[in-house]
């Protein structure tokens, strides 16, 4: 009589993926958490941040392990658990999401224009003609600035974040409790993971002396401008590049106003979130909480993990 003896590495690898499998968004959250704090843990201990440490990081470090942290956290947490869930099938469903690029004029548009627009609206109401005769002078910063800003940094960012929020997180959490809720959910969770960031002071983004009523109120930020991230990505069709370029096109926007307007006032940059918080009621109102949701547009590797028959 012969016994089958299972290989405990096998085993122990099987039940991670048990319950990988079993709570996919906690472990999502948990992973993406971990895999970004543990990235930028050296500055943040260090001289760099809370100075509990007696370093500061080299500058090039630095930059590495900041820009490290977006793809070892929600990207990597996206792939881990999707792999988990779905196999090889699922995975190169997901990055097949990365080119998704069909989807309509109208959403570039949107997206690649949009916030430029809303903080050059801000900027003139504010200051009138300066900001038009500045735009006439330096025009092609859009390009310079602007576009370099949206391709390369800080949009190189959004290549190791969106995945993980938009990819993975909105699509799988608005399937169950819809698109505004899961929004809501996912916007607050995304602004709480920039903590670390709160927490240096030195170097990128040298955000200062962590300062509690400024972190919740970039959380509540991010809460909002989420709220039209949604809405464009489920209108591209749950594209992930689409999703990219939006969340780059936010902060490529305000790169270049500042290299436009040096001198703007502050009052500029509150009324820009003020417009962004007012189109995100509107679009909320207007697609009555849906945002552009279509359970129809889901990828099909996400529908086979909820039961539909493989064709």
């Amino acid at each position: 009589m012969s016994t089958l003896t299972l290989n405990p590495k096998a085993r122990f690898s099987g039940s991670i993926r048990n319950v990988l499998a079993r709570y996919p968004l906690v472990a999502y959250f948990v992973l993406a958490f971990a895999g970004s704090w543990l990235c930028l843990a050296p500055m943040v201990l260090g001289q760099d941040g809370l100075g509990f440490l007696p370093y500061s990081v080299p500058f090039g470090l630095y930059v590495a392990l900041f820009l490290a942290a977006s793809f070892t956290g929600p990207t990597l947490a996206a792939l881990v658990v999707t792999a988990a869930l779905e196999g090889k099938p699922g995975v190169k469903q997901f990055l097949r999401r990365y080119g998704q690029w069909r989807v309509g004029f109208w959403w570039y548009l949107l997206m690649l224009l949009g916030f430029p627009v809303i903080y050059f609206g801000a900027a003139s109401l504010w200051m009138g003609g300066e900001a038009l005769q500045a735009l006439g002078r330096q025009w092609g910063t859009f390009f310079t600035v602007y576009l370099a800003a949206l391709l390369i940094f800080p949009g190189l960012l959004q290549w190791g974040e969106e995945p993980g929020w938009r990819g993975f997180a909105q699509t799988r959490l608005q399937g169950q409790v819809g698109a505004l809720w899961a929004s809501l959910v996912v916007g607050f969770l995304h602004g709480v993971w920039h903590l670390p960031n709160h927490l240096l002071i030195v170097g990128p983004p040298a955000a200062g002396p962590f300062d509690l009523t400024h972190f919740a109120i970039n959380t509540a930020i991010v809460m909002a401008i989420t709220l039209l991230f949604t809405w464009v990505f489920n209108g591209g069709q749950q594209s992930i590049l689409v999703a990219v370029l939006t969340h780059a096109s936010f902060n490529a926007a305000q790169a270049w106003l500042a290299t436009l307007l040096p001198n703007q006032p502050v009052q500029v940059g509150y009324t820009a979130l003020i417009i962004i918080a007012v189109c995100a009621i509107a679009v909320v109102l207007l697609t009555k909480g849906k945002l552009g949701h279509a359970p129809s547009q889901e990828p099909r590797a996400h529908l086979f993990a909820q039961g539909e028959t493989k064709p």
